[in-house]
């Protein structure tokens, strides 16, 4: 009977394991907004000098050149020939490669 019973507890256990290996790995992950927002201020530094910016917290689903992405939104304050000017941008969330930056 304790070879039964230890049988019936290592499927069992295998079998939970096995839940939380798929589960985990079908979990998709992003990097985190501060990440992504240093990403696109180092992406836009040989050209524009960065003086202010934000980026929302949450995630957002835009759909760039017919594909999806999972983004990051948020905007820049940048000087250019001492001119201020506002830059938007979408940021992959998964990868923290810029989408779009167009200017306000």
């Amino acid at each position: 009977m304790r070879t039964k019973d230890l049988l019936v507890g290592a499927l069992i256990g295998a079998g939970a394991a096995a839940i939380t290996v798929s589960t985990i790995a079908s979990k998709k992950t992003y990097i985190s907004p501060e990440k992504a927002l240093k990403a696109v201020k180092g992406a836009v530094k040989p050209v524009y000098t960065v003086k202010g910016s934000w980026i929302h917290m949450k995630t957002d689903s835009v759909e760039k050149f017919n594909l999806p992405y999972t983004v990051y939104a948020g905007g820049l304050t940048c000087e250019k020939e001492g001119a201020l000017q506002q830059l938007d941008f979408m940021v992959d969330a998964e990868t923290g490669t810029l989408v779009e930056l167009q200017a306000q």
